[in-house]
């Protein structure tokens, strides 16, 4: 289409419609325009990231919480891992020489005198005290064990697992120490016990009743009512024992309770 035949068209219209009526028609057509809507899809990384961004904040929530809490559970990774295997072998020492097994008792003597080197390099400061104490009693369970000597050797192992627990102490185990001490008094009962030292083991009861008495607490905090009440009328005998037959009959009894008590705050 010319411009001289636009010029008539519009010329034409204005003398039709008038100006307000080709304006009104313009407008029409321009409201009949379709309109393109055009979806909004997330993509897979703008989903991902929201996503992310979720689980941060919860995950911060988790560890305020977590910070706060009074479980020592996150404290776990603190403790070498040299130090537990000290306790497991002078307690499977115990064992191997109770039951006058020398070979295995040999055989953990050697695991337990390379986890001692290696307890070492992996603590310091005042445990250094401490670990040349581990290093001598060792050294006595190292004699005691090739002298097949089952009483002594019972009580080289079983100072061997107190000493760790002493050591382990600063570092917040999951389960608290007087737990682990509450294990070592159930094995002097029997080794005090074999020997017919009363007096001895009256001392074992008294220390007893005061470890108990110190983390009976936590154990009811955590919902260990059953196993609080069970250990109460177990400290109760050991305190009213007379005789080494009466502790000796005890001991059992208090190691497996011991190890309920250990569940509890597993």
């Amino acid at each position: 289409m010319n411009n001289s035949t636009k010029i008539i068209l519009v010329g034409s219209l204005l003398s039709t419609l008038g100006i307000g009526g080709l304006a009104k028609a313009i407008s029409t057509n321009q409201s009949q325009l379709p309109v393109v809507i055009i979806p909004q899809h997330h993509s897979s990384t703008q989903m991902t990231i929201s996503k992310d961004k979720d689980v941060k904040i919860d995950e911060n929530r988790e560890q305020s919480d977590a910070t706060n809490d009074d479980d020592t559970e996150v404290n776990d990774d603190k403790v070498p891992s040299s130090l537990g295997q000290v306790g497991e072998y002078g307690e499977s020492i115990y064992d191997m020489a109770k039951a006058n097994d020398w070979t295995k008792a040999t055989a953990n003597l050697t695991l337990l005198e390379n986890a001692a080197k290696s307890l070492h390099t992996e603590i310091k400061g005042e445990n250094k005290t401490q670990l040349v104490q581990l290093d001598s009693k060792i050294a006595a369970l190292k004699g005691t064990v090739t002298a097949k000597n089952r009483i002594s050797a019972m009580r080289d192992a079983n100072q061997v697992t107190l000493i760790a627990a002493n050591i382990t102490k600063e570092f917040e185990p999951k389960v608290p120490i007087e737990i682990t001490l509450l294990d070592y008094y159930g094995r002097e009962l029997e080794i005090w016990s074999a020997t017919g030292n009363t007096s001895q083991l009256r001392t074992t009861a008294s220390q007893m009743r005061r470890t108990w008495n110190a983390v009976r607490l936590s154990i009811l905090a955590r919902g260990g009512t059953a196993q609080v009440q069970k250990f109460d009328g177990l400290v109760a005998s050991v305190e009213a024992a007379k005789s080494s037959k009466d502790y000796a009959r005890l001991a059992t009894p208090v190691l497996d309770e011991v190890d309920n008590l250990e569940k509890v705050f597993k």
